[in-house]
């Protein structure tokens, strides 16, 4: 089976963690099917992108090829995906005459799956469209909630990385029978139980006390203000580590700030971003890791620090309730919501917890095994 698969979102020399999991999928599926990758880059003429090139590239045996499609930056966002299949339309056309996939594989459903359903309309070549939290941003707006019913009602499958999700795309016109919940995997190789003094010792963090850890970017909606409001009335023994970049206007400046207003800015630690290879060992120097996000899609946090068995504090949010057993290995609490947040930290902190065990409970499943079942997915269109 051929499949070429659309994501914006996916790694490159000059972001290699962006669309990771996107990847992992993806290479997960090569192993069992012929797989390109097409990853549209946006262009506007006065905006410089050196990212824009078509040629077809390999990025770790993946063939990608990053073809540029016109967009009016920051205005009629309402019009990217018709643009994203405008641009798309010709060097699709060329790559048909010489490798025609059989499956169209779009895995965001803006502008992804929007414009690859208006190019399989044209080519006559079956699409599936992966669900992520996109979708919800995408619902905000009547027009673009508009374009996503017209494409997933058309697409001969829809996967959805929660069950929540598969419920929003039901109410948008999917029939069930085309709904697939495939949540997201997790390289088992690279997160692994390890010793939480030796981790603690590589990435020089305090040796004594207890340490809370979230990896995720430093933005609002990510839920930082309420755990670090939260830490305050925990014991003075316990530490927060955040591992991020600033983004969506939060920064470690102002993180600090709060940190400063409610008496913990001892006990916060931020190292910044960290290089992939690192994430594992932060999530083994704690005794809990933390996500208190307004909105996710599947966040791939929650699974790999599971896989390492760290135990989880979640909030209520995208599949987070399929991937997080609780109360077998953590907790899960309301969004935006600080007492819930402090009493859940608190219960799990004064909680034994043995790494093998978390992982055998927590049913995480590597990206082979997904990739499987993406695989029957396809299967099941012919």
């Amino acid at each position: 089976m051929k499949v070429l698969s659309f994501s914006y979102c996916f790694p490159g020399k000059e972001n290699p963690t962006w669309g990771m999991f996107v990847y992992q999928r993806l290479a997960a599926l090569h192993k069992l099917e012929e797989v390109r990758v097409c990853s549209p880059v946006p262009w506007f003429p006065v905006i410089k992108n050196n990212m824009a090139n078509p040629d077809e590239q390999v990025w770790h045996e993946l063939a990608v090829y990053r073809p540029r499609f016109f967009y009016f930056p920051a205005i009629l966002k309402n019009y990217d995906a018709r643009l994203y299949a405008l641009g798309l339309k010709h060097w699709l056309k060329d790559l048909c005459n010489g490798w025609r996939p059989d499956v169209l594989d779009a895995h965001f459903i803006w502008p992804d799956g929007v414009g690859v359903a208006l190019l399989a309309q044209e080519l006559g070549i079956p699409y599936v469209i992966t669900l992520r939290g996109k979708l919800y941003e995408c619902l905000k707006v009547p027009s673009q909630t508009q374009q996503c019913a017209q494409a997933l009602q058309g697409a001969a499958a829809v996967i959805s990385v929660s069950s929540r999700m598969a419920n929003e795309a039901a109410t948008l016109g999917v029939a069930q029978e085309q709904l697939h919940v495939i949540t997201n995997g997790v390289d088992c190789d690279h997160f692994r139980p390890r010793d939480r003094s030796n981790c603690r010792k590589q990435l020089s963090l305090p040796e004594e006390g207890r340490l809370l850890v979230t990896v995720a970017h430093l933005g609002q909606r990510k839920g930082h203000h309420e755990v670090i409001q939260a830490l305050a009335a925990l014991p003075d023994d316990v530490r927060l580590v955040i591992v991020g970049a600033a983004a969506q206007g939060g920064n470690a400046d102002g993180l600090r700030e709060l940190a400063r207003n409610v008496g913990v800015e001892k006990r916060l630690i931020l190292p910044g971003p960290q290089p992939y290879d690192k994430i594992p060992l932060y999530f083994s120097a704690a005794d809990a890791s933390v996500l208190a996000s307004y909105r996710e899609g599947c966040p791939n946090v929650v699974l790999e620090s599971l896989a390492t068995g760290t135990p989880v504090i979640a909030t209520d949010v995208g599949a987070v309730p399929d991937i997080l057993p609780v109360p077998a290995v953590g907790r899960i609490v309301e969004p935006q919501k600080v007492d819930p947040l402090r009493d859940a930290m608190a219960e799990v902190l004064n909680q034994q917890w043995d790494a093998e065990v978390v992982v055998r409970a927590s049913g995480v499943r590597s990206w082979t095994q997904v990739a499987k079942e993406v695989r029957d997915v396809f299967e099941n269109l012919f």
